[in-house]
């Protein structure tokens, strides 16, 4: 299977790179599940990822990386790895995809969690185009002003999204706090 730049790694494993133009030599790259594939800055998009071998991943294996007994087993919040903690909501959105034929798809779900960086949302359908940056609209019901945030999907399981804000303005930074404050138990 052969993958381009922005697509996402279905398995942990050694990929081929090949550039096109051909300004280096194939090497092999190692690729963990769920990553995605980066363009080359010298040949930006024209660069292949072709998969080669599957290989586990150490935080993928369940005898390593699995539950522990409880006595043993030493939980780490996930929140404390994040840059911003994250509040739980439940919010309506509404996304906005703009394909490369410019008429925009707009689909709805739910933001179940939320920070100044990102979101969690669970979204009714597929994205259509989801390698594309989507304009997410929290209706001003729910938010102290209109909020309209670029975003790039960082995560996807089922109907489970994880998105990361793109160039956010200082304005819906703000509002964004205003909206986790509002919303913390």
């Amino acid at each position: 299977m052969v993958y381009r730049p922005g697509e996402f790694a279905a398995a942990s494993g050694v990929f081929l790179v090949r550039h096109i133009p051909q300004h280096r030599a194939p090497h092999e790259a190692l690729i963990i599940r769920g990553e995605e594939f980066p363009i080359c800055r010298t040949c930006r998009g024209s660069v292949r990822y072709e998969f080669v071998r599957e290989i586990a991943h150490i935080h993928h294996d369940w005898d390593l990386a699995g539950p522990l007994p409880e006595p043993a087993r030493k939980v780490l919040e996930f929140e404390s790895v994040r840059a911003v903690p994250r509040t739980e909501v439940n919010l309506p959105i509404v996304l906005v995809e703009v394909p490369d034929s410019k008429q925009p798809v707009i689909g709805h779900g739910h933001a179940v969690n939320l920070s100044e960086k990102g979101m969690g949302a669970v979204i009714d359908s597929n994205l259509t185009h989801w390698r594309k940056r989507v304009l997410i609209r929290f209706p001003r019901l729910y938010a102290p002003q209109d909020i309209a945030l670029q975003a790039r999907l960082r995560y996807r399981k089922g109907m489970h999204h994880g998105f990361e804000f793109v160039r956010i303005s200082a304005n819906d930074r703000e509002a964004i706090r205003e909206l986790c404050a509002k919303r913390a138990p």
